[in-house]
């Protein structure tokens, strides 16, 4: 059936307008969903960085490093005037041998000490773990030292070493149990 009117033959013959999405729009739901996205992404990596054995490992090892340093520099820190304290320190630092060590010489430790009327000074210089074995409780650190060294009434001069503890783990924590020099070979 056609009418004669104009007006009504083009609203039965045209087909519905398409509408037409906002640009701006189509862009908020594609940032949308690449955030969702990334989100899930970063999520995951988090819960998988939180549960990995590496950063159990490499937070020990900064346990042990902490420790170790202090530990050397405590037994490389000593005044004359205050004998039984340091050497108190250094019982409380160690652990095993070392520790046993301190024990049996503290009386010729201390009069030596008091006799050469010395004042000395330890600082880290550079240290790194070079073994560390998590299940045995054992851990290696060798470091590089300043110690600056005032006898009574003279002036202070400074020496350099190389040091290589062994840490061993207790239920005090990490305590050392050996120190030695490392020899220094130019290259």
């Amino acid at each position: 059936m056609t009418s004669t009117d104009p007006e009504i033959d083009d609203v039965t013959d045209e087909q519905p307008a398409r509408r037409r999405l906002n640009p701006f729009v189509l862009v908020a739901l594609g940032l949308v969903v690449v955030s969702a996205a990334a989100a899930v992404w970063f999520g995951v990596a988090w819960v998988k960085a939180a549960n990995d054995d590496d950063l159990e490992l490499s937070r020990m090892r900064d346990e042990v490093t902490r420790v170790g340093e202090q530990a050397i520099i405590t037994f490389n820190t000593l005044d004359y005037r205050k004998v039984d304290e340091d050497l108190d320190r250094w019982l409380n630092a160690s652990v095993g041998p070392l520790h046993d060590e301190v024990v049996g010489r503290r009386e010729t430790s201390k009069t030596a000490i008091q006799q050469a009327k010395t004042v000395t000074s330890a600082r880290v210089l550079k240290s790194a773990v070079t073994d560390l074995r998590d299940r045995e409780g054992k851990a290696v650190l060798i470091a590089a030292i300043r110690i600056d060294v005032t006898p009574d009434g003279k002036p202070t001069t400074s020496k350099y070493q190389r040091i290589q503890g062994s840490l061993d783990r207790t239920d005090a924590g990490w305590k050392l149990s050996g120190v030695a020099f490392v020899p220094f070979t130019p290259a």
